[in-house]
């Protein structure tokens, strides 16, 4: 997938832009970058574009581009000045939720409708969480190379045994209950997700992100909420949060198994939802 890079007032940001059709401004979550994938082609069948940026960070887009949400949240407006682009649907990916929310509250005239998926609408992890203090280390942008070139020697190698120990962590349900989930398709969908991640210099700043309430409640257009109950890395408190926040909004949970609802059973539930929702 070939990227195209914009060069922005602050710095530059990177971008894919596929399809023809309706454009869905699609902001990935951590660890990803504009070639994310998954989710989208259920999309560009219906007929829709799909603008992906590389967030902060991540890619060949710089950091100045922006630090927090708000700041991300205008560049993106600047890059659609740029495409040409007046209005859009807007999709926030778990920790691409708070550009996303940042986005549709402060610029209500770009967005026609918003979907969060498994996405952080607040306080994502205080500094005195395990995962937090574990993040900041092996995600950093020195050592996280090292992370993810470990990660990807055991995918590519024992792909099974990879499922077996890297899925369990995004769910509450028992790792039988989770494996039970997932076919021989969704295994080789993990470690292709595996080996185009990279935290860069992105994630550290994810780990920051916080929204204000006053900031969701600014948010006018219909929102779909597409959120797991069993989600161990972005709790489904989450979702209740935004729901409770944004006036003209639904959740729709089903029974998706955990955070990454792109996997597994129940996938192509997520697809017909967000499809009727933004026809």
């Amino acid at each position: 997938m070939e990227s195209k890079i914009a060069e922005l007032k602050k710095a530059k940001m990177e971008y894919t832009l596929q399809g023809e059709g309706p454009v869905i401004l699609n902001l990935h979550g951590g660890h990803s970058n504009c070639r994310e994938n998954f989710g989208i082609q259920p999309l560009l069948d219906a007929g829709y574009s799909i603008l992906t940026p590389s967030r902060p960070g991540y890619g060949r887009t710089d950091v100045e581009v922006g630090k927090t949400a708000a700041e991300t949240a205008a560049s993106l407006v600047e890059l659609l000045d740029n495409l040409e682009i007046e209005k859009v649907y807007l999709i926030g990916v778990s920790a691409g939720g708070p550009a996303a929310i940042y986005l549709a509250a402060n610029y209500p005239t770009r967005v026609k409708k918003l979907v969060l998926e498994s996405a952080a609408s607040k306080a994502w992890l205080s500094k005195s969480d395990i995962d937090y203090k574990i993040g900041k280390i092996i995600f950093n942008p020195k050592l996280q190379k090292i992370t993810w070139f470990m990660l990807r020697g055991i995918a590519n190698n024992f792909p099974k045994f990879f499922a077996k120990l890297f899925l369990p962590q995004f769910s509450m349900l028992s790792k039988s209950e989770v494996m039970a989930s997932m076919d021989s398709i969704d295994i080789s969908k993990l470690v292709k997700m595996v080996n185009r991640y990279g935290s860069d210099n992105g994630f550290v700043y994810d780990l920051e992100h916080q929204t204000e309430r006053e900031v969701l409640q600014k948010i006018k257009a219909p929102t779909l909420i597409i959120h797991s109950r069993y989600d161990k890395s972005v709790s489904f408190e989450h979702a209740e949060y935004a729901a409770e926040n944004i006036k003209n909004s639904e959740i729709y949970s089903d029974d998706f198994w955990g955070h990454l609802i792109w996997l597994g059973k129940g996938s192509e539930k997520r697809d017909n939802k967000i499809l009727d929702f933004l026809d």
